[in-house]
């Protein structure tokens, strides 16, 4: 199921990355997702479970991102799952926490085409958690399920409660598609290698998210003459061009072409001019 979905990524981005556009520098995104988790069989390894495997699962998650370029995004997501353990009649809560950076293609978001595909890498940490002290399905069947406690024999009073947390690496691809100034969906699909317990985790969902913080020209300095473009008279200025405090190109003659175009640096003050700087 995970290998065709990616699958289905990849077909969507090669044929959308020549025509979309990036989001904005700059654009914060928060997010609200659903969707679908595949647990590998070696996952409860370092638990108590042990000798158990959690079954497949729906979650939910929430991620809030930041676009530090037209290309280049850093988001911090927690995805959280209620798990039935196979075999015996017990859940599990799993959080996912994943710190991942996104490339996406093709420059600034939604110009005639208003789908954006993207690749994504993070790592982060899946922490299982298991608390069911207060009414234990097993207190009286110990005799039918021996193992599910057994670490209670070594460590009385501990009531069955524990958690466990595995480093997991991850990897995947999406598409996001604008709905309109401010909101868009996107699709992701994702797979996460477990480092302690080992194993590969997939995750395909969808999302529904809110821009904002579009158009930064507090900080962002497009040109890169050293003016931010709030302040920046001349933003288009040729990278590696003197200006001045207000973005412009330097004209040491004042004769209104700037110095990096005049062929004649040294008119005196007054003196018509042709588009070279020199007298006509």
């Amino acid at each position: 199921m995970v290998a065709s979905k990616l699958r289905c990524i990849v077909f969507l981005f090669a044929v959308l990355s020549a025509q979309v556009d990036a989001d904005f520098v700059g654009t914060l995104n928060l997010y609200a997702k659903g969707g679908k988790y595949w647990f590998h069989d070696d996952r409860l390894n370092g638990t108590p479970f042990r000798d158990y495997t959690l079954r497949d699962t729906t979650g939910v998650g929430v991620g809030l991102g930041f676009n530090m370029t037209n290309y280049w995004a850093m988001e911090g997501v927690v995805d959280y799952f209620t798990v039935n353990v196979k075999e015996i009649p017990e859940k599990v809560e799993v959080y996912n926490y994943h710190l991942d950076l996104l490339y996406q293609f093709a420059g600034q978001f939604c110009g005639n085409f208003c789908w954006q595909p993207y690749v994504a890498f993070g790592i982060g940490e899946i922490r299982i958690e298991f608390d069911d002290a207060p009414d234990r399905y097993y207190a009286d069947r110990e005799d039918e399920y021996p193992d599910v406690c057994r670490y209670e024999l070594e460590y009385p009073g501990d009531d069955c409660n524990w958690d466990d947390r595995q480093t997991m690496f991850n990897l995947g691809l999406g598409i996001k598609y604008s709905l309109g100034p401010r909101w868009q969906a996107r699709a992701d699909v994702r797979l996460f290698q477990g480092i302690e317990e080992g194993g590969v985790d997939g995750f395909a969902s969808i999302a529904v998210g809110y821009q904002w913080v579009e158009y930064p020209d507090f900080w962002y300095d497009e040109d890169a003459d050293g003016v931010i473009d709030a302040t920046d008279q001349c933003p288009q200025t040729p990278v590696g061009i003197d200006v001045h405090l207000d973005g412009c190109p330097l004209d040491s003659d004042f004769d209104g072409v700037p110095t990096y175009l005049d062929q004649c640096p040294n008119t005196p003050i007054g003196i018509a001019v042709d588009e070279y700087g020199c007298i006509r």
